[in-house]
C-alpha cells in the first residue's frame, strides 16, 4: 500500500508538471479507508466495532471518535452498520481511533448502554494512545438521542458532539452545556420531525449554549447514507471545537 500510494503521488506531480501547474498548491487527496476489527471487551463480553485510520501508529495520541448506533434488532457488531455506512466514510479525514459499541439495552440512555460507552472509552484508552482533548461522540437516530444524552452527562468526557437525527433532550436548555454540539437533522424526517430539534437547540441558544443547527432538505430517517456529506462537512467544525 505505501508503494502503491508513493507511485501515484509521483505520477500526479509528473503530469502537474506537464501541463504546466508545477509549483501551484494541488489539493490533497482524500484519506484511504480505515480498518474495521471486531472486539469482545471483559469484563462483560461486550461488543464493539473499532476503526483504525490507514497507517495507524501510536507515535503520537490520536482522537477518538464514539459512535452509537440506531435502533433495530441488536445482532453481534450491530456498531459496525452506521460505523461503515455513515460515520467512518464521513469523519475519515480526522484521523481518529473509531469505537462503535452494541447497545445492550433498550436504548442507549439505559444504565446499562452507558456503562457499555464508557467501557468502550476506557478500551480505546488502555489500547491506544488517545488524545483527551480531541475526544468526540456521535450517533444517528437512536443513536443520535444516546449523543444527546452521553454528551450532557460526561462533558468531561467528550470534547464536542456531532448528533444526526436524534430526538432532543427534554429541557435541553436548562443543561450547563460546556461543551460545542452540531445538530444534524432533515426537514423531511417523517419519523423524528425536525421541530422539536430546532426549537430545542433556538431554547439552548438563547440560554448560550455553544449549538448550532444544520437543517437537511430531502433525506428521509431512513436514507442513512445521505448525510455522509454534511457530516464530511462538519469535520472544520470539529476541529475548532477541538482546539478550544
Amino acid at each position: 500500500m505505501p508503494r502503491r500510494a508513493a507511485c501515484s503521488c509521483v505520477a500526479t506531480l509528473a503530469a502537474a508538471a506537464a501541463l504546466g501547474l508545477a509549483g501551484r498548491s494541488v489539493a490533497a487527496a482524500p484519506a484511504p479507508p480505515s480498518t474495521f476489527s471486531e472486539v469482545v471487551v471483559q469484563p462483560g463480553d461486550r461488543r464493539l466495532t473499532v476503526a483504525l485510520p490507514a497507517g495507524f501508529t501510536t507515535a503520537a495520541p490520536s482522537p477518538l471518535v464514539v459512535v452509537l448506533h440506531y435502533a433495530g434488532t441488536v445482532t453481534p457488531f450491530s456498531g459496525k452498520n452506521v460505523l461503515a455506512l455513515l460515520v467512518e466514510p464521513a469523519l475519515r479525514d480526522l484521523g481518529a481511533v473509531m469505537v462503535a459499541p452494541d447497545c445492550p439495552a433498550a436504548d442507549w440512555t439505559a444504565a446499562a448502554a452507558e456503562d457499555a460507552v464508557l467501557g468502550a472509552v476506557e478500551y480505546a484508552k488502555r489500547t491506544f494512545k488517545i488524545d483527551p482533548a480531541r475526544t468526540l461522540i456521535t450517533g444517528y437516530s437512536m443513536g443520535g438521542t444516546g449523543a444527546w444524552f452521553l454528551a450532557a452527562r460526561h462533558q468531561d468526557l467528550f470534547r464536542a458532539a456531532l448528533i444526526v437525527s436524534g430526538r432532543p433532550l427534554a429541557r435541553a436548555d436548562e443543561i450547563e452545556w460546556r461543551i460545542p454540539l452540531e445538530v444534524i437533522h432533515s426537514r423531511d424526517d417523517e419519523r423524528i420531525p425536525l421541530k422539536p430539534t430546532a426549537d430545542a437547540v433556538a431554547a439552548m441558544r438563547a440560554r448560550g449554549a455553544d449549538v448550532r443547527l444544520e437543517v437537511v432538505d430531502g433525506l428521509t430517517h431512513y436514507q442513512v447514507a445521505g448525510f455522509v456529506r454534511y457530516l464530511r462537512a462538519a469535520v472544520p467544525w470539529v476541529r475548532s471545537a477541538w482546539g478550544r
